[in-house]
């Protein structure tokens, strides 16, 4: 009975041990890029399209065209972030948006934009 109880707590051991091992610690870093919007509507959409794995936090300012978010820098980058943003039909300051993806944007939501 000694002998079960060792080995349970032996392999209960190891097993935690190699749980802790497994995971990575977050590197969080708040960054900031300018998205062009104009309404609560794109307020919405960029945040939702920014919001992906390894992103924590995520806000863009109507007035300044700004968003900000922290990531876990060791899950995701600021780049793919904003070709996320893009993606979904809003210009920022690494990327295009496809012209589709701003067609497909509501009237109040395209914004004027730049050559």
């Amino acid at each position: 009975m000694k002998k079960i109880a060792a080995l349970i707590w032996i392999t209960g051991l190891l097993t935690g041990f190699h749980a802790c091992s497994g995971g990575h610690e977050k590197q969080l870093s708040e960054k900031t890029a300018r998205v062009w919007g104009n309404c609560d509507q794109c307020k919405a959409t960029i945040e939702k399209a920014g919001k992906i794995e390894g992103v924590d936090n995520i806000n863009w300012n109507e007035d300044s065209k700004l968003l900000t978010l922290t990531l876990d820098t060791n899950q995701v980058t600021l780049d793919a972030v904003l070709k996320s943003v893009a993606d979904a039909g809003y210009d920022n300051e690494l990327y295009t948006a496809p012209g589709d993806a701003y067609a497909d944007l509501p009237d109040c939501c395209q914004y004027e934009r730049k050559p």
